[in-house]
């Protein structure tokens, strides 16, 4: 029993009489402070995949826990649980985390020890193409690094072009923080945006945390924009919403999925009516492969709700798990440690599966190879799918 209690591998005996091995995934994400709604999301959600893989002992010989890690929605103490995880030879993969910012602190650490990380929410496209994939051309900087969301460089532009072709939109004002996932994100939407005719009237960052945003609102309205988009997350973009229709600014504040949560609509009240996010994937609400996860995390009575990550976390969860199974048969059960963890990251370009959120499986670079994204509006006080599954090519 004491066995069962560690996080690193130990042997115990299944119900077959065959040794069982306790393998660990470990899991970044903020789980407390204003991000913890989707931090969550993501750990309940990852768990939901472990239970399963065990029920249905999917790897022979294996039985799954997981190492879930508070990061706050900080770059650095995602930093030192990612160097945790490292440490504990036990780990033989990582979800997380949430925020790009994390990430990019995060991935180093993690390819260091050829530990793979499979991220069900990180956007920012530097991950996976390098910092200077606009003026370089895409390189890899981390080959362990993975994610089974879409990236900004969709998401952005997808908004944009809605923005143009269906809202009409002529000018635009937009907001960004300082943050890795909310300043890329800005200026993906901007860059596309001009070049399908538009014009951004103004172009700002704020700093995270920011509440009092009455100057920033005086020059937006002086803009005069059809639009407004901010780059960064629900704590600071529901308040400026607010704030702006307080003003009288008519034009609809949006974003990316930073702002696709509930703590926007709480935190922008009534003003977030007729406003729009963005979503790194496809929208699940009629999606037939998500009704059994839908039905089994709804069962398991969460205080929380998956949001709009768990179902990318349940299946970059299985995808961890898919490859710890392959990597086990490529050594014959055998091999632990820094050569397992080896072994796993090898797998995981190999892993292809039809999951919550459709298929399943990675490109050259890490990404998904399904790259969709969704539209959100606010309609009656909730998000509402106005373009269930977008993609570039449809505006």
């Amino acid at each position: 029993m004491a066995c069962a209690l560690l996080l690193s591998g130990c042997s115990l005996v299944g119900a077959d009489g065959e040794p069982t091995t306790t393998l660990t995934i470990g899991l970044d994400a903020p789980l407390t402070g204003n991000l913890a709604e989707l931090g969550l999301g993501i750990k309940f959600s990852a768990e939901l995949a472990i239970a399963k893989a065990n029920a249905k002992h999917i790897v022979p010989g294996v039985r799954f826990v997981l190492d879930a890690k508070d990061d706050q929605g900080n770059e650095q103490l995602a930093r030192t649980n990612g160097e945790a995880f490292v440490a504990d030879p036990g780990v033989v993969g990582v979800v997380g985390p949430l925020t790009s910012s994390g990430a990019l602190t995060m991935a180093p650490v993690l390819a260091q020890a050829d530990l793979a990380e499979i991220s069900p929410s990180n956007t920012a496209p530097a991950l996976t193409w390098g910092a200077d994939y606009h003026t370089k051309g895409k390189v890899r900087p981390y080959p362990t690094y993975f994610r089974t969301v879409t990236t900004d460089a969709v998401q952005g532009p997808l908004l944009a072009r809605y923005a143009r072709s269906q809202l009409k939109a002529e000018r635009a004002v937009v907001v960004s923080d300082t943050k890795a996932y909310g300043s890329n994100l800005a200026a993906e939407f901007a860059s596309a945006f001009e070049e399908d005719g538009g014009t951004v009237q103004l172009r700002t960052t704020i700093a995270p945390g920011t509440t009092d945003f009455s100057k920033l609102v005086r020059q937006i309205a002086a803009a005069h924009p059809d639009i407004v988009y901010y780059g960064g997350e629900h704590p600071e973009g529901g308040p400026l919403s607010a704030q702006l229709k307080a003003a009288g600014v008519k034009a609809p504040v949006a974003g990316g999925d930073g702002l696709h949560t509930d703590g926007y609509l709480k935190a922008a009240g009534p003003s977030a009516e007729g406003d729009l996010a963005t979503n790194p994937g496809i929208s699940i609400e009629g999606l037939a492969s998500a009704f059994t996860f839908l039905d089994e995390y709804q069962q398991a009575a969460h205080a929380q709700a998956p949001g709009p990550f768990g179902p990318y976390a349940y299946d970059s969860t299985w995808a961890l798990i898919e490859a710890v199974g392959r990597a086990r048969q490529g050594k014959g059960r055998t091999g632990s440690g820094a050569e397992l963890r080896k072994a796993v990251t090898g797998a995981v370009p190999d892993v292809s599966f039809f999951g919550v959120t459709g298929d399943v499986a990675f490109d050259e670079f890490g990404d998904s190879r399904d790259q969709v994204a969704s539209i959100y509006q606010v309609r009656k006080g909730s998000w509402t799918a106005i373009v269930p599954i977008g993609r570039l090519r449809d505006f």
